[in-house]
């Protein structure tokens, strides 16, 4: 089913366990939980900080995405103005 929302009142995302690609130095990969205001709220998250650009963050998604999560935030949130991208894990 193409377009359907497992949860009823939620939006599409929801969790599903995606990379966001901020337009600042984090990249954020966890279950997305919802897009609420001005935040888009996470859930069981890695956060990897780039401190120059790229700074491993390919590799680090890579390695995430085979070994999985290593949870370091139970919950997060994620300016929505600061969002560039957002993919899920398996299609990164």
């Amino acid at each position: 089913m193409t377009g359907a929302v497992f949860h009823p009142g939620h939006d599409e995302w929801h969790g599903q366990t995606v990379v966001v690609y901020t337009t600042g130095a984090q990249t954020v990969i966890g279950r997305w939980d919802n897009a609420m205001g001005d935040r888009v709220n996470m859930m069981d998250v890695a956060v990897h900080e780039q401190g120059r650009a790229e700074d491993g963050r390919d590799e680090w998604v890579a390695h995430l995405k085979k070994y999985g999560i290593p949870v370091e935030h139970r919950s997060f949130a994620v300016p929505q103005s600061e969002v560039a991208k957002v993919v899920r894990l398996r299609d990164a």
